[in-house]
Formats: C-alpha cells, structure tokens, sequence
C-alpha cells in the first residue's frame, strides 16, 4: 500500500517518523518535504521517494502575498497527489498537510492525520482544519479526545 507521509519540520517531523518506524517497512513511503528544509530529508529511516513543495502560507502581512503562496502550494501538491498516487496520506501537525489532504480527500483517498503532541489544551489551526477532513484523527493527550468527539487517543508518539 502506497502511503504518503507529511513531514513539517521540527517536532512534525518527529512525530512522523517515529509512527513510520513503528509502522514498518511493510508499507511503500514517499515523502512530501517542505522546499526549504534539508534537516526533514536527512533523517528519514525508511527510505522512499521525496518530493518537496512551497509554503502554504506565509509571515506576509498582504493578502496578495499569502493567496500566491497558497495558490503555488496547492498546485504543486496536486501534481505530486497525481504522480505518488497513494492509498493514504499520513500528517502530523503541519500546515503543509492541509492543500494535499483536501485534494486527497476530494480523491478518494484516506487521510490520517496525528495532532502534534506540543498541543495539550486546544487543537492547532491545522488540527481544527484536518478534524473535518481526516478519515482518522489521532490526538496525543486524553484531554483533548474529551472534547473532539471524532478525536482517537491512543497515547503519545514522542
């Protein structure tokens, strides 16, 4: 089974990685990497295809700016959905999740999305977005499963 495996950066990263290794070689990885970031592709165990994409969003303060960069991100994000072609996409917490798993859900995908473990009271941006979308979405703190119904605790990762 082809699965597609988000990584953000930092602790996304982390988290990701940390279920793919618990997953298993079993499953045919690839990787959607942020264009900029070197230190996500340098610590993938288990080894699949990259692909790398812009921001989804940025720091800029205009509109203008922030639609170019979502418009660029989902775009490229497509042709990447269309060229992996996976059963499942895989995200842990980074806004880059959000464009592809739309598209991916419009497809037919499955989505599966894991709520960061740094947050314990509330759910991020990108988790208050992907609770609508995922198919399943996993948090890391029991607290939160109490108060998003849809939610699955089934521990932390880290």
């Amino acid at each position: 089974m082809k699965i597609l495996v988000i990584l953000g950066e930092g602790g996304h990263t982390a988290q990701m990685l940390k279920l793919v290794d618990l997953l298993g070689p079993v499953y045919d990885y690839s990787y959607l990497i942020l264009a900029h970031d070197q230190t996500s592709e340098a610590k993938i165990e288990i080894a699949g295809p990259i692909y790398r994409t812009g921001i989804p969003r940025g720091k800029s303060p205009t509109l203008l700016t922030t639609l170019k960069l979502a418009f660029l991100c989902s775009s490229q994000e497509l042709a990447i959905l269309f060229k992996v072609r996976p059963k499942v996409i895989l995200s842990a917490g980074a806004g880059v999740a959000v464009p592809i798993s739309i598209f991916g859900r419009l497809l037919g995908i499955k989505i599966i999305h894991v709520e960061s473990a740094s947050r314990v009271h509330a759910l991020s941006l990108t988790g208050k977005i992907m609770y609508h979308i995922a198919h399943l979405f996993f948090v890391q703190w029991e607290f939160l499963q109490a108060t998003h119904p849809k939610a699955i605790y089934a521990g932390r990762l880290l």
